[in-house]
């Protein structure tokens, strides 16, 4: 019988930690944990990021250099030319 080699565990870092590293509030990385706003590992209460998942986590406070519309902005584009259509169908009073 052939044992599987040990697999090597990766480095797990506490998130309290990493808002430390981020200068946020552990609060505010908490409630995105619960909210799973990013990948993570939990373990019992814990919570934990891998370096890979530390580097998505950062990626999703990146700012671009373009301005890109937020979902609200786009919702509301969405919903002003809904609103120009229906006006445009409605006979004149």
């Amino acid at each position: 019988m052939t044992h599987a080699p040990p697999t090597t565990l990766p480095q797990l870092t506490p998130l309290a930690d990493v808002a430390k590293l981020l200068r946020i509030p552990p609060r505010r990385l908490a409630d995105r944990a619960r909210a799973r706003q990013f990948t993570h590992i939990r373990i019992g209460k814990e919570r934990y990021v891998t370096a890979e998942q530390l580097d998505l986590l950062l990626k999703t406070y990146e700012v671009s250099p373009t301005s890109v519309k937020s979902a609200r902005e786009k919702a509301l584009d969405e919903t002003r030319e809904r609103l120009a259509r229906s006006r445009s169908r409605r006979p004149a009073a």
